[in-house]
């Protein structure tokens, strides 16, 4: 593998910086240790109970619980997403 093929092309997003009107440079909302907080405790919710769901339905659990695993599961990455967690591993900050 080439580093051409590994290399994180971003030009086609305009940076918060470089947008124009922007005189203050773009600042998360959320420290860098809590954004890692939430992403690594997604990542380990979002395994559970992507795991729990098959295996609510293979138990034979009441409906509304497989229902709920699954719809929890779903809902982890928007939970990140509203955290402004996403991975990157371009990312210097």
């Amino acid at each position: 593998m080439s580093d051409e093929t590994t290399k994180y092309d971003d030009s086609d997003q305009a940076l918060p910086d470089s947008m124009p009107g922007t005189e203050q440079p773009y600042v998360p909302v959320f420290d860098p240790s809590v954004r890692t907080a939430i992403y690594v405790a997604c990542t380990i919710l979002g395994v559970i109970l992507a795991v729990a769901a098959p295996v609510a339905i293979a138990a034979n659990a009441p409906e509304w619980a497989t229902i709920l695993l699954s719809a929890m599961a779903g809902a982890i990455p928007t939970v990140a997403a509203a955290f402004g967690v996403a991975y990157n591993p371009s990312r210097t900050n």
